[in-house]
């Protein structure tokens, strides 16, 4: 817990902070909080766009858990219109175990965004390769969600999300995904199920500043 207070605390000093730095001649929203639960655990982030040219910036993102580690994500964000595409590289910490913080998997990804008057769609692929033996094994995951506007900046559709792991295959999630506006943010709601019938739930509160 003290680990976890922590990091919200790191997190709550950089957001005054961030959007100050980041702030161009367009005006536009360059940095996001959000907070997750789900999957058992509670991770905080710090989204982070810096533009670098017309329709380029340079993206960040900062991800903490209250499982042990953290993960820190770099690389290009590309927008067309209403589409934007970041390719990133990420380099992930864990502190499990006896031997302190240490680099457990480096991860490849990729996110793609779009948003329409009626439409928005949210795609997320990240490759975890092991670095350490003692961490999680060499995974694919991915999220993928199609909303609909329901009224203001509220959202229905489907979603489909899980792991692909080398040994063991996939574990697939499909379920359905509500964001509602709530004045100071969006609250998302995610419920899945996998072939098994076991289920996952998301709640998550989105931040732009």
């Amino acid at each position: 817990m003290h680990k976890l207070l922590t990091r919200l605390l790191l997190a709550a000093m950089l957001l005054p902070v961030l959007p100050a730095m980041s702030q161009d001649n367009s005006g536009r929203t360059s940095c996001l909080f959000r907070l997750d639960y789900h999957y058992g655990e509670i991770n905080p982030w710090l989204f982070y766009e810096r533009p670098l040219a017309k329709n380029v910036g340079l993206s960040a993102v900062f991800q903490m858990s209250s499982q042990g580690y953290a993960q820190i994500d770099l690389g290009p964000a590309f927008h067309i219109g209403n589409l934007a595409l970041i390719p990133m590289a990420g380099v992930e910490f864990v502190e499990a175990g006896n031997k302190g913080a240490r680099v457990g998997h480096i991860c490849p990804e990729f996110f793609v965004f779009y948003n329409s008057p009626q439409w928005t769609f949210e795609s997320q692929n990240l490759y975890f390769v092991k670095v350490l033996d003692e961490t999680y094994s060499n995974r694919y995951y991915y999220r993928h969600y199609l909303g609909h506007r329901l009224y203001g900046d509220s959202f229905i559709g489907p979603q489909l999300e899980g792991y692909i792991f080398p040994e063991d295959g996939p574990d697939h999630y499909l379920g359905a995904h509500l964001d509602v506006s709530a004045g100071v943010g969006l609250i998302g709601l995610f419920y899945g199920l996998n072939r098994d019938d076991h289920g996952i739930f998301r709640l998550t509160f989105l931040r732009g500043f």
